[in-house]
């Protein structure tokens, strides 16, 4: 049991353990209120040294509505944040996302709920697992912060957040093609091609340009077709086109009609002007005066 921040905290469930921090579970027997804590420890000097000296000099947690407070304990810096019911998305996407659309709003939702936590860069990095992503029933995603500092460098890069956001959105839109394609993105939509090397390239540089991208996604994208699959979908175009348009049928008729027409005609010119070349022999002058010009038989 910890005694800080007004509270006695006592652990329930240690969710992972290395040498520079772990996360766990805890409740807070003093109010008895049965609201839990997800409390991280840093056990590791430096990095409990550059999270202590951005909280205080950049405003790290500052605005972040689950953070709740941090104390040092036994040589270990400690941050509490509001811990929520674990529903884990990777768990529970194929009961709660049967269709792009809906699988495009947890996207949305999802990217939503990781600006609200208003951190950034390296830090902000931490959140992206699936360990801390959750979804509701009805499709909300929420975020618990098992921030696992193990390999820890810091830097505040925002385009690899950024990156790092985008491409797990991507995942989640991508879940069905990725089991049908077997992960090969060539075999994917149009659009998700172009998300994916957006990403790849780092070129979303801030969530804005990312919720923009994936809500103008289409709520069924059109995949790519094959062989004679691509065959057949050219015809069912093609007979759509002509349900649709049929004025415009019977003048490309005539038009085909006619082209036709002068097609046979002119092949027949050429073939004409050919055969008469190939059987006309030309003789020619034989004789001039009494010189006779052609071959005499000896």
């Amino acid at each position: 049991m910890i005694s800080a921040l007004n509270m006695e905290l006592e652990i329930v469930r240690t969710v992972f353990r290395n040498d520079i921090n772990e996360a766990g579970v805890y409740t807070d027997i003093k109010r008895d209120t049965g609201n839990y804590y997800t409390v991280v420890s840093i056990y590791s000097k430096s990095v409990a040294k550059d999270i202590t000296g951005r909280m205080a000099l950049k405003g790290l947690f500052s605005q972040n509505r689950d953070f709740i407070g941090s104390f040092t304990h036994r040589d270990a810096l400690h941050l509490v944040f509001a811990y929520y019911p674990e529903s884990r998305l990777m768990n529970k996407e194929a009961f709660y996302a049967p269709t792009f659309a809906k699988r495009k709003d947890i996207a949305l939702s999802f990217l939503t709920a990781l600006a609200e936590t208003e951190l950034r860069g390296d830090v902000g990095r931490l959140l992206i697992t699936g360990e801390n992503v959750n979804i509701t029933p009805d499709g909300k995603v929420y975020l618990n912060y098992y921030l696992n500092f193990q390999g820890f460098i810091p830097a505040e890069a925002e385009d690899a957040y950024h990156r790092d956001a985008a491409d797990f959105a991507f995942g989640i839109l991508t879940r069905e093609y990725a089991a049908k394609y077997e992960q090969q993105v060539e075999m994917y939509p149009h659009e998700l091609r172009l998300m994916y090397k957006k990403t790849q390239n780092k070129s979303f540089r801030s969530f804005s340009q990312i919720m923009a991208f994936v809500n103008s996604l289409p709520d069924k994208p059109a995949e790519q077709r094959f062989g004679m699959t691509r065959l057949l979908g050219v015809l069912e175009g093609l007979r759509n086109f002509v349900i649709k348009n049929p004025a415009n049928l019977f003048l490309v008729v005539v038009v085909l009609i006619t082209l036709g027409y002068l097609g046979y005609q002119l092949a027949v010119r050429a073939i004409t002007s050919r055969d008469m070349k190939e059987n006309t022999v030309y003789v020619g002058m034989q004789q001039i005066g009494e010189v006779y010009l052609g071959e005499e038989n000896v």
